[in-house]
């Protein structure tokens, strides 16, 4: 018979004084602050723009075009977090940071958002769009990533930046599907 050595456990890296951050803590870090700042910077010049382009007397084309430009930072977004997701899982072999879990908070907070103001156009302005699925897609984009930060918070025994790789990368498909479906030709 072979004696096998006992595998260690994988823990949880400790991020704060010896204490694993709870996964709703509210803190801000460094780069949460980056990307909260960057995401309300980004938020405000798209609000800057449609109304200087549009003038405020247009509510229409003020939210439409800042539903547009939210579009393409989750596009941006799903692609930038996915490949963070890739780095500290896959080469990293790290789980979920903290700093990790609350840029996937942003994300998604900025996809509710353009989730509200899609349909803020259909309800309130009666826009339909480009194609039907475009709704369908619209909310697949808010529910994507609560489902997977669900399964992470949730995940006791096993590594969960798994669900974060399949999260964004689901969330980059998605986000480019609503964007083919999503202006009227």
């Amino acid at each position: 018979m072979t004696e096998t050595s006992p595998q260690p456990e994988r823990t949880k890296r400790i991020y704060a004084q010896g204490v694993p951050e709870k996964p709703f803590e509210l803190r801000i870090t460094l780069i949460d602050g980056l990307l909260l700042g960057v995401t309300l910077a980004f938020l405000a010049a798209a609000i800057i723009d449609a109304v200087s382009r549009f003038g405020g007397s247009n509510p229409y084309l003020v939210v439409r075009a800042v539903h547009f430009q939210l579009s393409r930072y989750g596009l941006i977004a799903a692609a930038v977090m996915g490949a963070a997701a890739l780095i500290l899982g896959v080469v990293r072999k790290d789980d979920v940071t903290p700093w990790f879990r609350r840029g996937a908070y942003i994300v998604f907070g900025s996809m509710l958002l353009q989730a509200i103001l899609g349909f803020t156009l259909l309800l309130g302005f009666g826009v339909q769009p480009g194609q039907p699925e475009h709704i369908v897609y619209g909310l697949a984009t808010t529910a994507c990533l609560p489902f997977f930060i669900f399964v992470e918070t949730t995940a006791k025994k096993r590594p969960a930046m798994g669900s974060y790789i399949w999260a964004f990368v689901l969330l980059l498909g998605v986000v480019v599907r609503a964007i083919g479906t999503g202006p009227a030709a």
